[in-house]
C-alpha cells in the first residue's frame, strides 16, 4: 500500500511553483501521479509515497512554504 497527498492551488497553472512543489516531494522520496486540472478554479497534485513518515514530512515542509495539502491517506491495495 502506498500513502498519498493532494496539493491544492487556485489556477492559473503555475510551472515554476509546480517545480518547487515537485523538488519537496523528491526530498521525501514521493512524486506527483496525478495532476488535475478541472473547470474549476483549483488545481491539484497528487502526489504517491511509499511511507506514512514520508507524506507526513512533505506535508509539513510544503505546508511550511504556503501550500494547501490534505492527506496523507493510505492508497490502494493493503
Amino acid at each position: 500500500m502506498s500513502v498519498m497527498i493532494e496539493i491544492y492551488y487556485h489556477k492559473p497553472s503555475d510551472l515554476q511553483r509546480e517545480k518547487t512543489i515537485n523538488d519537496c516531494l523528491r526530498i521525501h522520496q514521493g512524486k506527483v501521479t496525478y495532476r488535475e486540472d478541472g473547470r474549476d478554479e483549483t488545481i491539484c497534485l497528487t502526489a504517491e509515497f511509499q511511507t506514512r513518515e514520508d507524506a507526513q514530512a512533505a506535508t509539513a515542509a510544503l505546508q511550511e512554504i504556503g501550500e494547501h495539502v490534505e492527506g496523507p491517506s493510505d492508497y490502494g491495495d493493503d
